[in-house]
């Protein structure tokens, strides 16, 4: 009877030492199975933006403009009403491989259609992808009566927002 209930008792031990090597060996495999960078941390890379500088055309020099407003063609919304600065930064359309914008100065419009080549680069699994662009050599505007002069590409790849892609001569 006395070697029974040692049994018994040796029996209740190994299920529960079982139980609790389990439970151990459950939530280290929890705790390892997280990343660190499951949060995208504000401020890291995101998709640039095509930088637009402005030149006056009598003067050669860049300078600033005033712009009644911009708008994307294509898409409803106006970017930015009453602009006022010497550069400019617009977003381009990952999904496309052209993106048109609308410049109103003094209630003239011109369209500034850029060409661009897209190309995803994988950051990580939390922020997922960011777009770099290639600036193509027929980009160009389209004049109602004409306030931009001419365009300039000087830098076709866009991979930071920091140099200027377009320059508007105006």
């Amino acid at each position: 009877m006395e070697v029974c209930i040692n049994i018994l008792i040796l029996r209740d031990i190994k299920g529960d030492i079982i139980t609790r090597l389990l439970k151990i060996l459950l939530t280290f495999s929890v705790l390892i199975s997280c990343e660190k960078d499951d949060i995208c941390i504000e401020g890291s890379e995101n998709t640039n933006r095509v930088t637009i500088g402005f030149i006056d055309n009598e003067s050669k020099n860049p300078t600033g403009i005033n712009l009644s407003f911009i708008k994307g063609v294509n898409n409803d919304s106006i970017i930015s009403e009453g602009f006022s600065g010497a550069e400019l930064k617009l977003p381009l359309m990952v999904n496309s491989n052209q993106t048109e914008y609308i410049l109103e100065q003094n209630e003239i419009r011109d369209t500034l259609i850029i060409f661009h080549q897209t190309k995803h680069q994988y950051l990580n699994r939390s922020c997922g992808f960011k777009s770099n662009f290639l600036i193509k050599s027929d980009t160009k505007i389209i004049k109602e009566s004409g306030w931009i002069r001419e365009i300039s590409i000087v830098q076709d790849s866009i991979f930071n927002e920091e140099k200027t892609n377009i320059f508007i001569h105006y």
